[in-house]
């Protein structure tokens, strides 16, 4: 508002609306960053210990996952370290593709890089940190090893305004953005569009303190979970 000069809020959501430049600047400003490794640990559990090994049964030659709303990447990169932990236990694995986007660019190329500081690790146990991160030399970093990245897509999407992929993904993340920062109106056709790219069978996540927008009969609480379902 200061560069703009606006001495009120109204005048500054005028020049928004008038302004896609602008618009798209606040819109930046307003993304939120916060995530971390593992976070929701019973969610990783149940998708280590029951979602994931179903997929894999169902599917043998690829499986899609969207991480909608990536932010640093930490979800995207914590579904890839269980997928690897399955496979060293598992055997051969389905080819695995993960789609990670959002709306800030800066995060994306942030997520790209894999590099997290020592204190964003504080959730994840010492074996998995020696085994997918390489440390600095002063191990104020980590770097998530090259294997880790190679599955991993990641792209620039805007799940309010943009139609979804044609493609059908297996497990979606839509934890901690969409559901928790929109309004009503933009909300639920952004949601519909989501439930769309989900597969009959697959699962939904949500954030642990979220509601779905909307009560439909396509997504049943998986084993009595608020915030994990399963597509009819």
């Amino acid at each position: 508002m200061q560069e703009l000069e606006c001495h009120t809020i109204h005048d500054y959501l005028a020049i928004l609306d008038t302004n896609p430049v602008f618009k798209n600047d606040a819109e930046q400003l307003l993304t939120v960053s916060i995530s971390r490794f593992f976070r929701d640990r019973h969610v990783w559990k149940t998708l280590e210990k029951i979602i994931i090994p179903h997929i894999i049964s169902q599917y043998d030659q690829s499986v899609q996952v969207w991480s909608a709303g990536c932010a640093l990447g930490q979800e995207a990169y914590s579904f890839i370290i269980i997928w690897m932990i399955l496979g060293d236990t598992l055997g051969q694995l389905p080819q695995i593709h993960v789609w990670a986007t959002d709306i800030n660019p800066d995060y994306l190329n942030k997520a790209r890089e894999g590099i997290y500081a020592r204190n964003a690790l504080k959730e994840m146990p010492e074996t998995i940190i020696e085994k997918y991160l390489c440390p600095s030399e002063d191990k104020t970093t980590y770097t998530i090893i090259d294997e880790a990245k190679k599955a991993i897509r990641w792209e620039i999407y805007d799940l309010t305004k943009e139609a979804p992929p044609p493609k059908k993904f297996q497990i979606i993340f839509l934890r901690n953005n969409l559901l928790t920062y929109y309004r009503r109106e933009i909300k639920e056709p952004a949601f519909r569009r989501v439930l769309e790219s989900l597969t009959r069978g697959g699962f939904l996540i949500i954030g642990s303190h979220e509601k779905l927008p909307f009560e439909t009969a396509e997504l049943v609480p998986f084993e009595g979970s608020s915030h994990i379902f399963r597509k009819v």
